[in-house]
């Protein structure tokens, strides 16, 4: 599958850097926006986007945390995901937005991309949680929303002043969770059934975080292989 490394010009400035992924065809694809978890862009966040340009996209995945980490991806260890917890509790609404925006514009602009077709997002842990904000904000057609935490509190600046969970969504849902998910406790999933009364919600009875994130902590194959099979026929 076709793919590069690009650098996405941002409202303020500064450069992003974003890995891009599209279907081997002479065609024109619809544009995907898929955001990785609290690491920065890691080769999660490669996959997943080389999965759903797979699907029939032109898929963008944006380095969220190019201004406050920007020597790359953060360690995926404890003291990585210390910090990458600091980090996206001071990412705002604004800039997060702002970015998923640009990355969209900067997919579109691509002679391999439909500029007229409506866009999706994608997104894995607190990815999960920007493409709800952004399929809210920017009102995107779909959006996939793997294991995303912070959805029915304010507890991260991106969930403030009012619930990104209880956002109202112009576009289709699908939410795809472990039951034994502690980032995502029963509780907020009962409060997104209610917000989100035609969202397809998908729990998976005895799976964690992670479980899409291959080679990593918590990834199950068969839970995987179920929700990359479910988010596949949702977006085609």
């Amino acid at each position: 599958m076709p793919a590069t490394d690009i650098s996405v010009s941002t409202l303020d400035g500064s450069a992003m850097p974003a890995f891009v992924a599209w279907p081997e065809s002479d065609a024109r694809w619809p544009t995907a926006v898929v955001l990785g978890e609290l690491f920065g862009l890691t080769d999660v966040q490669r996959d997943a986007a080389e999965r759903v340009a797979a699907t029939g996209y032109v898929a963008i995945a944006p380095d969220l945390l190019h201004r406050r980490a920007p020597g790359g991806p953060l360690p995926e260890d404890e003291e990585g995901r210390r910090a990458g917890l600091a980090l996206v509790g001071e990412l705002t609404r604004l800039e997060l937005v702002s970015d998923v925006r640009d990355a969209l514009t900067a997919a579109r602009d691509r002679p391999d991309a439909d500029p007229s077709a409506p866009s999706i997002a994608l997104g894995m842990s607190f990815g999960g949680h920007v493409a709800v904000l952004a399929a809210a904000l920017l009102g995107l057609r779909a959006c996939v929303a793997m294991y995303a935490g912070w959805l029915a509190g304010t507890a991260i600046a991106a969930s403030r002043p009012r619930p990104t969970g209880s956002l109202p969504l112009t576009g289709r849902l699908l939410f795809l969770v472990g039951d034994a998910d502690p980032m995502v406790p029963a509780s907020d999933i009962d409060a997104l059934r209610a917000w989100q009364p035609n969202a397809q919600i998908i729990t998976y009875a005895g799976i964690g975080h992670r479980f899409c994130s291959v080679g990593r902590p918590g990834f199950d194959a068969h839970a995987a292989a179920d929700a990359w099979g479910r988010a596949a026929q949702f977006l085609a």
